[in-house]
């Protein structure tokens, strides 16, 4: 993974809490939130305050939760506001991390200060028994803590503070003087710190994706008619029948495909392609390299000239190892930067690798629908890491270092792919 920590790919905008300060601070929140303190000395933590090393150290990547249903976020750190998010429990959770600074920014600098802030994400139920639970999941309400209960103590603070200058004779009244003064000898001054972070709805959940039962896809709110939820361990006894309240499909389905065309969710587009063309190269370029793996000898793939290119497809074409749905995108790609009519003759060669979802869908919804393309099809590796990180980072591991390079080349080459593919 070191290529990955040096190109960025991996490891980039995670937060190093390396001092006993922060470890400290870090622990604290653990405890408040009823979760077992780290034996670590050192660490990183992402936006939401997830740590790899801690996920490594309690072997449970859900660490930060009590149960699928109850996940925490902490925040020790102004820093994690541009913190990436490596292990997100449901899709939206990036948005909420966006919304939770956007709304709150000045106070979590303050808080944080000398402390951390932690939040729940509430969905009024105590623990998922079931993956039909999920479609329940319409609102989420973001909860705030704080060790030691700082915003309620200056919620007190300043109403104690209140009642004696509104209160007539206040000052004759010694109960009153005494909480004041416990208040500030137990915190300080808070009158005019910015603690107040109130509990926020989050109910923009149309689809989503959820770690919860080894992987789900939530489509609640899109033109299907009926709520749609998709398992990856493939355990559902009713996957593809559509007379219930709603509609099930195990991923391995082959039946899944044809139902998200016919909903409207998925289709096949030539002018996806001209609108995103490194797309189509890209995916070009894939199933060479991948072809590539196939001879004796590892093949250099960076820097590799028009005329080695002709080369290595001429020594893979002779050997069998290079197949006709690379020669039928390569006719798609040229009739595109011609502005031709493509030949719809191979069209059935390279379906997988033309799908993507309906720009008239939501954007939370393409979101989704592009990670269960990459599930699906696992064709595109620039998909692959845009959209399902840590499939990407699993199968890293088994490339060799050239395509390794490689691999990292691309992503670094075409950095932003999200913004246009979810535009």
């Amino acid at each position: 993974m070191l290529k990955l920590i040096q190109s960025g790919l991996f490891g980039g905008q995670l937060f190093h809490v390396a001092t006993k300060e922060l470890v400290e601070r870090y622990n604290a929140c653990l405890e408040d939130i009823g979760l077992e303190r780290t034996a670590l000395t050192e660490f990183h933590i992402d936006g939401w305050g997830w740590s790899p090393e801690i996920a490594e150290e309690r072997q449970d990547k859900q660490y930060l939760s009590h149960g699928s249903a109850n996940p925490y976020s902490i925040i020790i750190t102004p820093e994690q506001q541009h913190g990436s998010l490596y292990y997100p429990y449901h899709s939206f959770d990036w948005d909420i991390h966006h919304q939770v600074f956007d709304k709150y920014a000045k106070q979590i600098a303050d808080i944080t200060a000398d402390r951390g802030l932690w939040f729940a994400l509430d969905q009024d139920i105590s623990a998922y028994r079931s993956p039909q639970d999920l479609l329940m999941v319409d609102v989420v309400k973001v909860q705030f803590k704080t060790v030691g209960n700082l915003i309620t103590a200056a919620r007190e603070q300043r109403e104690l503070v209140r009642t004696y200058f509104d209160q007539p004779m206040a000052w004759a009244d010694r109960e009153l003087r005494e909480k004041i003064s416990a208040s500030g000898k137990q915190h300080g001054d808070l009158r005019f710190r910015s603690l107040e972070v109130l509990p926020f709805p989050y109910s923009d959940i149309r689809a989503f994706y959820s770690t919860a039962f080894d992987g789900l896809y939530v489509l609640r709110d899109t033109v299907v008619g009926k709520p749609v939820l998709i398992l990856e361990n493939n355990s559902s006894a009713v996957s593809g029948e559509l007379q219930h309240a709603h509609v099930e499909f195990n991923l391995n389905d082959p039946a899944l495909i044809g139902f998200l065309f016919s909903k409207g969710l998925v289709q096949h587009s030539y002018t996806h392609f001209q609108e995103v063309p490194e797309l189509l190269a890209h995916q070009l370029d894939v199933l060479l390299a991948n072809a590539s793996l196939k001879l004796d000898k590892p093949v250099e793939l960076i820097g590799l000239t028009d005329s080695k290119r002709r080369g290595l497809i001429n020594t893979l074409q002779k050997k069998g190892l290079l197949g006709d749905d690379y020669f039928q995108l390569e006719e798609v790609r040229r009739a595109l930067q011609r502005n031709e009519k493509v030949q719809a003759g191979g069209e059935a060669l390279i379906r997988d690798h033309l799908i993507h979802p309906v720009k008239e869908q939501h954007v939370q919804v393409r979101t989704v629908i592009w990670q269960l393309i990459a599930n699906i099809f696992a064709v595109n590796e620039l998909v692959r890491y845009t959209f399902n990180k840590p499939d990407f980072y699993h199968r890293y591991k088994a490339w060799p270092e050239h395509y390794q390079r490689w691999v990292i080349k691309e992503l670094q080459e075409h950095h932003g792919i999200f913004g246009k593919l979810t535009a």
